[in-house]
């Protein structure tokens, strides 16, 4: 079960010295390898370092939480704070530094310069060079001080996310189910996904909130003690209002960023059912409905990321012009105190203000933002770390010889109880296995008041077989969840010596081959495994499975059929060689024989020196039991013998009888209940299921589902009988887990067209295009203005003030108005753009086959709509905003300096540039794939913790937590390490693109100190100014276009989805809409049908059906695991299209539409599937029946009650998942939904697998009065349940062997019969008799007509 990493080669960051981490150069390698390789691969990339592993910064900060937590009102903020904090220091010093120190050091030399073109003071031609030159050089110190520190603040941000993350995930592994029940699987990877982001962006900014003021003050003291004097109190004034504001926008940030959190949980949830349950959805034509509710939920999120956006346009805006605006301020109070502007005092104050622009207008807002936003994704992690934890932990005996390996037992020498009762310990110290429940009391929701389980006590020892039975509902699983202490226990006392493994009710796997779900990571025993394998009846599937047992179950088993996936997850508990062993109904998933051979077997025969715990609804099989427990109502109504039960005048068999006199309430023959009472004393007559020479073609297909690395031979013969079903040499061809598809090459621009027309009109577009021209013009020609103004004052000419200042005045206004525009109408299209988008890929994978879902993992759709969505959301409208201003500013300083200077400068300005971008070119073709493998290693992160969540009873109860969060560790490590080249990649181009503007500076100082005599103060002036802001501002647009473009990657993902195969329409057209009538009897034809699933377009799933199913007959389906009764349904919902027809009361279903189909046909499926929300949209989406309607079909399938105690009654809330509902409960659920359809056709499909024999009866007697003139079609494996069916199909390996009446079917002697038969004789003569009464019904009725 151990996940190699992806990425092999040692970490590079540990071995390297001072100056390479400071010059970045460990960076160039991968830059090369990029530049000529065609792309990437994970063995061009190496591990991230050793302090930056998930195992160690997280345990760092959970020991530094649990002391927190030890307060009265512990802060998870502040225990981030306490582990990290201090290292953060250091580069907060050095930037501080190079912010404070050499930043402020250029203005001041640039003061000199102008005084000496001025003539002013008396500045030698050397000394001005000298202060040109220390200019350039501080430029080069700040570059070299500048991104170290940042490459070092975003690993700690790193760090600090995944700390985080794994955090989350261990304690997930420790959460009670009453917490689970309280948090969503889309709430957690929300959390994981998008909130720990805050992590990153707030480790850009943090230092700037703490350095900015400093450097502010230290301005405005020069400002004021040497240039403009008072006059710089309104700059002043400004930006101390500036603060508040920013206060008052973080606040906002912090409450929008809550509420949308909220809001895109609520999304999320929805998608992850949906995602999960869509076959049902599909089956019920309930596209539309959820649909709508995605829409809903959408539309409520997209309002508030609107405001989001909109705050942040403004702020954006505000960084753009507040320096104007506060030089603005400045030199008009200047002026109008009677003072003449000169150069200096003009472009050094420039020069100061543009320096504060970045840090203060800027940086330090978004660090408030960010700041705010962080400390809300701060208390909901912490919400999430303090929800309620599992009550005691099982002891886990650690395999010293290899700590690699899994654990492979529990050892639990110990006891548990309800508060205030006294522990036990270890209660037997000989060593024999012991179980003792004394009086216990327990319930899942603490706002019900009838217990789930009420006093219940059991005493078992080594060698027992407790079968637990009892209606839906009982507490059947709830009484094993306690034995788990996954139910927490109000009352009483548990106390167990001995290890313990489980068997889940709802098999669970994870995408892994066959053989590592059934090790779980124990060591690999071969005889063993074999043992288990047989007695888990498991060897003729293997030999079916293309590649035996190293074939890939995928997410959720979904190449497995029911049977199958319940046997293997029975077999892993086997492996697990405990001596307790908890069994939730493993038998009901599979046919009679089956059941019987693992009943026999393995479960009587195999685990007879084990304590054995088993729910079942099979209740032929409990008399071998030595202890029964009869439950009802969580109420033990017996506990003893099964000879003990009938001496106390238990009538426990009662169940099975009132299911025998349902389906006989007229006939009053006696007889087949006594032949139902002596089926309890069968013995098996068959050791094992026969071969029937099936190829296994279903199987093998829907394994192909699972998309898999390596190829089949289309040449390969089927496996001999004889062949070993555990092949060693298969290691070659077994096939592996298939990576997600990683598109290569640039992101072309047809993905960038694609967003655009998804976001703008031609009005909004052309709004835009020209608000961003005119601002950009006007923010220059404010700059221009300022130079001509103050050199008519430096010649002492004679000018216009007042004139010069109304035009001053009117491009500052004129430049406020257009900018907030240009924000505005930018951030809207970005908005468009995403809203569009979601609703493009939503209906597009709403429309999408079932191939899609089956072969894609739950965590790789929902990135989607997860991380990707929220990246265009939230960071790609800021980001394309960002190198909005940033190329459209750095155009217009090349152009001004030339105009200013000398127009030849505008040389160097192109030599620039083409540097810039041919070194961006460079970085982007690597980073380009770095980013695109970061995105594919986050997509198993996600998918490993909503699989951890699905089996959560199952990990704990293997003590697999170890194993787990290793598995864990490896999938954030991965993701780590391709996270940290891209940081690195990225802050080596802004270095790069850093010192081509130094060395652009230089060219300017030196072009300027040469022509000397032709340049003017204030050109000189402007020139060193304008030249000045591209250092920081070129790299960081460089960036932002890289980084844009790595964002886009999302929009390339999410426009992927927008290429989905689709299914047929779902509607009808005109002319060949069937009628409203329509279907009036229900006939079924089916003509030459075929079934294929994709990747194994050779191999047909059903073969060559053809038969009439006549309106109104009730129709079984039967056959072994594998045989094809499912694609049946598949085919009937048109699931996946088949070739030949099927024929509905004359209308081919291939011509009509899907919806058309669909509607017409009820379904109760094999998986019960109940969404949350109410009960009544679980019942009633569309609104389309009254209350009395609803509360009628309740009473149909004896639910009223059980609603009717939940808060809200039909309004009710469901858990997700309908998790506080038993699975029986659930299934009857899927009947009242089919009662009030009130279809002509009927399809159960192992409707009454997961359901006691009363359930199942009632379930059965339903079915006849509510669709008696109804076509209904059952697949089971319980060969009573459609005995008296009137028409029974026989399917082997996608053929259909025989149809006919059961009764005929038994005298022919062929697969039917020797299913019945292989039930043992009592049953069989039972069976035969059932047969028998119904024929003649038939035969009696057909007369009488």
């Amino acid at each position: 079960m151990e996940v190699d990493s992806k990425i092999q080669a040692p970490s590079k960051w540990d071995k390297l010295n001072f100056l390479e981490k400071i010059f970045l150069t460990w960076v160039y390698p991968t830059f090369y390898t990029g530049w000529y390789k065609e792309s990437l691969e994970y063995t061009d990339l190496f591990r991230c370092s050793d302090k930056d592993k998930a195992l160690p910064v997280s345990t760092v900060l959970e020991k530094i939480w649990k002391i927190e937590c030890k307060k009265k009102k512990p802060k998870f903020w502040w225990a981030l704070i306490k582990t990290y904090g201090l290292k953060f220091a250091f580069p907060t010093i050095i930037f501080g530094i190079g912010e404070c120190l050499v930043r402020i050091a250029q203005p001041l030399l640039l003061g000199f310069v102008i005084d000496y073109f001025s003539h002013v003071h008396d500045i030698s031609y050397q000394e001005a060079c000298l202060a040109s030159g220390g200019i350039v050089f501080c430029s080069a110190l700040y570059v070299s001080l500048h991104h170290p520190c940042l490459m070092r603040n975003m690993t700690i941000g790193m760090r600090l996310r995944t700390a985080c993350t794994t955090l989350m995930y261990k304690k997930s592994l420790k959460l009670s189910q009453a917490s689970l029940a309280k948090t969503t699987v889309g709430q957690i990877i929300n959390i994981m996904s998008n909130d720990v982001n805050r992590f990153d962006e707030f480790s850009v900014t943090m230092t700037c909130m703490f350095v900015g003021p400093i450097q502010t003050v230290i301005v405005i003291i020069i400002i004021i003690c040497t240039y403009l004097g008072v006059s710089s109190m309104v700059g002043l004034g400004l930006l101390i209002l500036y603060i508040p504001f920013q206060l008052l926008m973080g606040k906002l940030f912090s409450r929008a960023r809550q509420q949308t959190a909220k809001l895109t949980d609520s999304r999320l949830r929805l998608m992850n059912e949906i995602i999960a349950g869509m076959r049902v959805i599909k089956m019920y034509t309930w596209e539309q409905s959820f649909c709508d509710l995605v829409t809903k939920a959408r539309k409520l999120e997209v309002n508030d990321i609107r405001k989001v956006c909109y705050l942040k346009a403004i702020n954006l805006s505000l960084f753009f012009i507040a320096a104007k605006i506060i030089l603005f301020g400045c030199f008009l109070t200047y002026v109008l105190l009677g003072h003449k502007l000169s150069p200096k005092e003009v472009f050094v104050t420039m020069a100061l203000f543009n320096m504060l622009r970045i840090t203060l207008t800027w940086i330090f807002p978004q660090s408030i933002a960010q700041g705010a936003e962080l400390l809300v994704t701060c208390r909901r992690i912490q919400n999430f770390l303090e929800l309620e934890e599992q009550g005691v932990k099982p002891l886990v005996n650690n395999d010293t010889n290899n700590s690699k390996k899994l654990v492979n037992k529990i050892n639990l020498s110990s006891s548990f109880s309800a508060p205030n009762n006294n522990f036990y310990t270890n209660i037997n110290g000989n060593g024999t296995s012991q179980l003792i429940v004394r009086n216990i009391s327990a319930k899942w929701n603490q706002d019900i008041k009838k217990p789930s389980l009420d006093n219940i006590s059991v005493n078992l020892k080594q060698g027992d077989l407790l079968a637990v039975i009892g209606p839906v509902g009982s507490g059947k699983s709830s009484f094993l969840m306690a034995l788990l202490q996954e139910l927490k226990l109000q009352s009483g006392s548990i106390s167990i010596n001995g290890t313990v493994s489980y068997s889940c009710q709802e098999p669970w796997s994870f995408n892994n081959s066959v053989r590592n779900n059934i090790l779980f990571g124990c060591p690999y025993d071969e005889r063993r495994y074999k043992d288990v394998v047989h007695y888990c009846a498991l060897e003729r599937d293997f030999k079916l499975f293309s590649f035996g047992d190293r074939t890939l179950v995928g997410e959720k088993g979904v190449s497995l059929s029911g049977g199958q996936k319940a046997r293997i997850t029975l077999a892993r508990s086997l492996y697990r060689n405990t001596d307790i062993c908890l069994m939730d109904d493993p038998l009901s998933a599979v046919d009679a024989a089956v059941a019987e051979h693992i009943f026999e077997k393995c479960i009587v025969n195999y685990l007879s020196n084990k304590i054995r715990v088993l729910v079942t609804h099979q209740i032929q099989f409990v008399r071998k039991a030595t202890k029964i427990l009869v439950l009802d109502d969580g109420k033990c109504l017996g506990f003893g013998t099964f000879d003990e039960l009938l001496a106390m005048g238990l009538d426990f068999m009662s169940l099975l009888e009132k299911q025998e006199e349902a389906k006989d309430n007229n006939a009053g023959d006696k007889s087949s209940q006594l032949s139902a009472e002596k089926c309890i004393d069968n013995t098996v007559r068959q050791e094992q299921p026969s071969d029937n020479g099936s190829d296994g073609s279903a199987v093998t297909a829907r394994a192909g589902s699972v998309r898999l690395k390596a190829k089949r031979s289309t040449k390969r013969e089927r496996r001999d009988s004889q062949r070993e079903i555990v092949d060693n040499d298969e290691e070659e061809e077994a096939p592996q887990v298939q990576d997600e598809q990683r598109i290569q090459g640039s992101i072309g621009a047809g993905v960038y067209w694609a967003y655009i027309k998804a976001g703008s009109g031609p009005i909004l577009g052309f709004i835009t295009i020209l608000s961003t021209l005119v601002s950009q013009a006007l923010f220059h020609a404010s700059d221009l203005w300022l130079m001509k103004w103050s050199n008519n004052n430096a010649k002492e000419s004679k000018n216009d003030s007042d004139l010069e200042l109304i035009i001053y005045s009117a491009l500052i206004a004129g430049l406020f108005v257009t900018t907030m525009i240009r924000s505005m109408t930018w951030f809207a299209i970005c908005m468009i753009a995403s809203k569009r988008l979601h609703n493009t890929i939503f209906i597009r994978l709403l429309r999408a086959p079932m191939t899609v879902f089956d072969s894609n993992p739950i965590g790789r759709i929902l990135n989607r709509f997860t991380k990707d969505l929220g990246i265009i959301d939230e960071m790609l409208p800021a980001t394309s905003f960002d190198l909005n201003l940033t190329v459209t500013q750095a155009i217009g300083i090349l152009i001004v300096v030339a105009i200013a200077v000398n127009p030849y400068l505008i040389i160097p300005g192109v030599i620039m540039f083409a540097l810039t971008i041919f070194a961006r070119g460079i970085y982007i073709k690597t980073a380009r794939d770095i980013k695109r493998m970061e995105g594919l290693t986050r997509s198993p992160v996600y998918s490993h913790v909503s699989t951890t969540l699905s089996g959560l009873a199952s990990i704990r109860s293997y003590g697999a937590q170890q194993a787990f969060e290793n598995q864990f560790y490896t999938y954030q490590d991965d993701h780590s390490a391709t996270w940290f080249i891209f940081v690195g990649a990225s802050r080596t181009l802004g270095l790069i693109a850093d010192w081509l503007c130094v060395l652009y500076l230089a060219a300017v100082a030196a072009v300027i100190m040469v022509i000397h005599h032709d340049v003017n103060s204030g050109s000189a002036g402007l020139a060193f100014a304008c030249a000045l802001m591209l250092t920081g501002q070129t790299q960081f647009g460089v960036r932002q276009s890289a980084e844009l473009e790595s964002q886009m990657t999302s929009v390339e993902r999410i426009i992927e989805y927008t290429q989905l195969p689709q299914e047929s329409a779902l509607e009808s057209s005109e002319d060949r809409r069937p009628g409203q009538e329509w279907p009036d009897s229900g006939r079924l034809v089916l003509d030459k049908m075929h079934v294929y699933y994709d990747n194994a377009p050779d191999k047909p799933v059903l073969k060559n059906i053809s038969c009439e199913i006549r309106g109104g007959e009730k129709v079984g389906i039967v056959g072994r695991t594998g045989a094809g009764k499912s694609s049946v349904i598949s085919a009937l919902f048109r699931m996946v299209e088949p070739t030949g027809q099927i024929i509905i009361d004359g209308v081919d279903t291939k011509q009509i539409g899907l919806h058309d189909l669909r509607r017409v046909i009820a379904i109760i499926p094999q998986d019960p599937v109940v969404f949350s929300g109410t009960m009544r949209r679980n019942l009633d989406p569309f609104q389309e029946f009254s209350d009395n309607q609803i509360w009628a079909a309740l009473d149909e399938v004896q639910l009223r009650h059980v609603v009717q105690e939940m808060p809200g009654r039909l309004d009710g809330q469901l858990s997700e998942g309908g998790a506080n509902f038993s699975v029986g409960q659930r299934q009857l659920v899927c009947l009242a939904r089919a009662i009030l359809r009130r279809n002509k056709i009927l399809v159960l499909d192992e409707a009454t697998a997961n359901v006691d024999h009363q359930t199942d009866a009632l379930i059965q007697q339903t079915i006849r009065n509510n669709f008696a003139d109804c076509t209904v079609l059952t697949i089971a494996h319980r060969l009573n349940t459609i005995i008296d069916c009137d028409r029974v199909m026989v399917l082997d390996a996608g053929r259909l062997l025989e149809f006919d009446e059961p009764y005929v079917l038994l005298g022919k002697c062929g697969q039917f019969y020797d299913m019945c038969q292989k039930t043992g004789i009592d049953m069989y003569n039972y069976l035969q008799g059932m047969a028998r009464e119904a024929y003649m019904k038939r035969v009696n009725r057909t007369s009488t007509l």
